[in-house]
């Protein structure tokens, strides 16, 4: 559950603190007042990618920081995954960190400890699961539907592990095919791998040497001009007669036999001698940097030369250093797999076979299990969308397998298993299934499917519906809806804020809304604001009660302080028992 969230300097957020609690969290405001960007914010906090962009104009640096109870996620796995990661146990709590620059670069720490972004989101998938404003847009995708019926059948640590297991499928028979080339075109491949790998090793690129070298030949050009610059420098201050350290040295002579007559002298006289204690060292800068600085015409010619390779490697095998030194693990590990000996090779093969019975016997087991609870799916989400206010809607959870084609070749990419009479399925990552959610507003009308025939309006209801449903057989400590509302309003609009209200009860649910029906019925009411000072514009975030609760309901009912505004509200939040 989360416990506070800190921004500092992030958009028009200067510092907020925002401090949820157990149940229904309401977050409303103006449009632009920041309701999304604290939202963002702590995305950021779970793993979301984060450009400089964010970090406010003239900050040196973003601080996003989350502190989270874990005190309730042993069973989703937390204590294993801190300890896999490294990251010290501090009783009950993780504290989580995100620093960005200006400049897009940053880093993460967990309790202290620097974390990769990957290992970031692994471990806050166990404690957040968070729907932004267009994720019900996602429902339009099929590929998404079978991660729900995965969710509901308690079934995805499985799919996990048919993922994994096809994954291995497909890199063993990459290797195989490799080792399975046309004599003639793994001879040529062989030979362009071995001229590739000589090129660049004989090369020896290394990580930001091609800057330095441009950096270096800017410097040799301008090395007759930078040579006279400094020589006229140091002797303006060391050499001329009179020199500027000459003159100051005597100026302050002059002054400090006056200092005991005169209080502000000695004052002065001290600016006199910081100032000689600083021109000293811009003179020994330019003393040292004329000594050594001298043109060199072979230098040039050898950094030209450098250069010239670099720009080389470039076009052939990509546009930085980084992207050249990644090819060549490339070719290497290609050479090495191609170069394979027939002993390797029947390894991998036997390997193959094991991993294919596997993959085959862990799909159909998998399938099996996700068909069992595809009629319970169904009804469950009946009974939500009726209390959403489609009392008639229904949907339908289709399974098929996909049919390979007798032309489709041996890719490599797809495996193929046997079903029935001679049948041939195609087994992806996901598994034999392929899931796609059929739906139909009212009673007595064709069940199409969801991506067609769906509103903006009834995707946030089913969306909402399939998270409840899922959440019931598998909790998450805290839920985020970003305008689940969408499209909405009237008696709709309560039945959402009713079913929020019931998925609070086993999770901590954090909302951003538009509309009055839902605030109020949540257990604490955030409002987000935005105000200027001294001429820059800043976001607030205050906890309501009472009055000031009442009146940003009014302000959403359209009624600012109008006095039949304030009464509906009234009326609202007595019905809610707020």
């Amino acid at each position: 559950m989360l416990i506070e969230l800190r921004v500092e300097n992030f958009g028009i957020m200067e510092e907020v603190r925002f401090r949820p609690e157990e149940g229904f969290n309401a977050l409303t405001g103006e449009t632009g007042s920041g309701k999304s960007l604290i939202l963002q914010a702590l995305d950021c906090v779970l793993g979301a990618r984060a450009g400089g962009g964010l970090v406010r104009n003239g900050a040196s640096k973003a601080i996003l920081e989350g502190i989270f109870d874990i005190s309730q996620t042993a069973e989703r796995g937390m204590p294993e995954t801190m300890l896999e990661l490294g990251i010290p146990a501090e009783g009950p709590y993780l504290n989580l960190r995100r620093e960005i620059s200006p400049e897009g670069r940053g880093r993460v720490l967990a309790n202290g400890q620097n974390l990769k972004l990957a290992e970031l989101r692994r471990l806050t998938s166990l404690l957040v699961e968070m729907h932004g404003q267009h994720d019900h847009q996602k429902l339009l995708e099929p590929e998404t539907h079978l991660d729900y019926l995965d969710l509901f059948a308690g079934t995805a640590p499985q799919a996990a592990r048919v993922s994994s297991l096809h994954g291995r499928a497909m890199e063993i028979r990459r290797k195989l095919r490799s080792v399975q080339m046309e004599e003639h075109e793994k001879q040529q491949r062989l030979d362009f791998l071995r001229f590739a790998i000589d090129e660049i090793d004989s090369f020896a690129p290394r990580e930001e040497e091609f800057e330095h070298l441009e950096q270096e030949k800017a410097m040799v050009q301008n090395s007759g001009r930078l040579y006279q610059d400094f020589y006229v420098g140091y002797s303006l201050l060391k050499e001329e007669d009179p020199s500027v350290l000459n003159g100051i040295e005597k100026l302050e002579s002059i002054l400090e036999k006056h200092a005991s007559i005169h209080p502000d002298i000695e004052a002065n006289v001290q600016y006199l001698r910081d100032a000689l204690y600083s021109l000293e060292a811009v003179a020994d800068f330019l003393r040292s940097e004329k000594d050594r600085m001298q043109f060199s015409p072979e230098r040039l010619e050898d950094v030209e030369e450098r250069l010239s390779g670099y720009r080389k490697l470039h076009k052939k095998y990509g546009g930085s250093t980084s992207t050249i030194l990644s090819s060549l693990e490339d070719f290497l590990a290609e050479l090495s797999s191609i170069e394979m000996s027939e002993e390797q090779t029947e390894l991998l093969r036997s390997e193959l076979k094991v991993v294919d019975a596997e993959l085959l016997e862990t799909s159909e087991d998998l399938s099996v299990k996700r068909r069992s609870v595809i009629r319970s799916l169904e009804q469950k989400l009946a009974e939500e969308l009726s209390q959403l206010g489609m009392p008639g809607a229904t949907i339908q959870v289709t399974v098929n397998r996909e049919l390979k084609e007798k032309n489709q070749g041996r890719d490599g990419l797809k495996r193929v298993i046997p079903e029935g009479q001679n049948e041939k399925y195609v087994i992806s990552e996901k598994g034999l299934d392929r899931v796609e959610l059929y739906f139909c507003a009212n009673r007595g009308e064709q069940l199409q499917p969801l991506r067609k025939v769906a509103s903006g309006g009834e995707l946030s209801r089913i969306m909402l519906a399939l998270k409840t449903t899922v959440m019931e057989q598998n909790p998450v400590p805290t839920v985020i809806f970003d305008e689940i509302d969408t499209g909405v309003g009237g008696e709709v609009a309560c039945a959402i804020g009713d079913r929020l209200q019931m998925l609070a009860r086993h999770s901590q649910v954090l909302v951003v809304t538009h509309l009055h029906q839902i605030a109020s019925l949540a257990d604490r009411h955030f409002r987000i604001s935005k105000a200027l000072r001294d001429g820059r514009t800043f976001s607030r975030l205050d906890r309501l009660q009472g009055d000031h609760r009442m009146q940003e309901m009014a302000r959403m009912l359209g009624g600012g302080r109008d006095s039949m505004a304030l009464e509906h509200a009234r009326h609202l939040l007595n019905r809610a028992g707020a």
